[in-house]
């Protein structure tokens, strides 16, 4: 066998590469390691998958069946699904609810988003507004969030604009950059048990870049609350269950952001006073053709 020659024609790349080969055969092999190949989870399917794709966040997936796209979360629970026609030939997740489409003889690609509308029991919630009202807007919200705060005013707004019509539900999700986040959704609770949670909601908001146990204090006289009530109320673990239960159903509803509204189970996008009004006003239509 001819021995291995640098020509001045041979191109640097291809001497590199032949490098490589010659320096890869000489290694030893490689012993090939042990693995643990198991299933640890099976969904059952509406009807056999042509095609799954998950989200680039790992968080949800989507499966193409024959005429229908059904969106799942990570653990198989089914979050919705929307009929896309037999025509689709192949998709492609870009993130939790958003994927790429493209049809049979078509050349184009389609967005496709997926928003389901969620069921979100509101239990012993506190509400603003007409207590009948048959648009409910629930906001996911940390007090010490400065986008909460922003949001706040826009929220009263709304309520004001739509008197009759629109009620407003607060949850709580204090989130752990916020440290005093929990204690002040605490606060507020006990301020509800005298009468005074959304003026107590009003003052956190206005004041959160400074909470404090000594702040709250302040904002809890300010209001002229009962404080030994208050105070002893702070203690009550049944507020701190409340707090909890509320974070808990934001994670399974898939929050991971302060504020997440949703208008009757629809996520808001648009967050802006035009965006909301535009979309309680096409829900008041929705609920008109019933």
């Amino acid at each position: 066998m001819g021995r291995l020659k640098c020509r001045k024609d041979m191109p640097m790349k291809r001497l590199l590469t032949v490098l490589v080969i010659l320096v890869a055969l000489a290694l030893p092999p490689q012993a090939l390691a042990d693995v643990d190949a198991r299933t640890v989870r099976t969904v059952r399917l509406p009807e056999p998958a042509r095609q799954v794709s998950i989200s680039p966040q790992g968080r949800n997936y989507f499966v193409l069946g024959d005429k229908t796209l059904y969106l799942y979360t990570i653990e198989g629970q089914l979050l919705g699904s929307a009929e896309v026609g037999t025509d689709v030939a192949s998709i492609a997740a870009q993130s939790d609810n958003l994927v790429l489409m493209t049809r049979k003889g078509q050349g184009r690609i389609e967005y496709f988003l997926v928003d389901p509308v969620q069921r979100i029991d509101i239990g012993d919630a506190p509400v603003r507004g007409a207590v009948d009202a048959p648009v409910t807007l629930v906001v996911f919200d940390d007090f010490q969030c400065p986008y909460c705060a922003q949001m706040a005013p826009v929220l009263k707004q709304v309520l004001d604009n739509n008197p009759k019509t629109v009620r407003l539900a607060l949850k709580n999700f204090p989130l752990q950059m916020h440290r005093y986040a929990r204690k002040a959704a605490i606060a507020a609770l006990a301020a509800g048990r005298q009468g005074k949670y959304w003026a107590m909601h009003d003052l956190l908001f206005a004041n959160y870049r400074q909470l404090s146990d000594q702040k709250v204090d302040e904002l809890a006289q300010k209001l002229n609350l009962d404080m030994a009530r208050w105070k002893k109320d702070l203690e009550d673990p049944v507020l701190a269950a409340q707090v909890d239960a509320d974070l808990r159903q934001g994670q399974k509803l898939g929050v991971r952001g302060t504020p997440t509204l949703y208008v009757n189970g629809r996520l808001v996008r648009d967050r802006s006073p035009q965006g909301l009004q535009q979309l309680i006003n096409a829900e008041l239509r929705r609920l008109q053709r019933k």
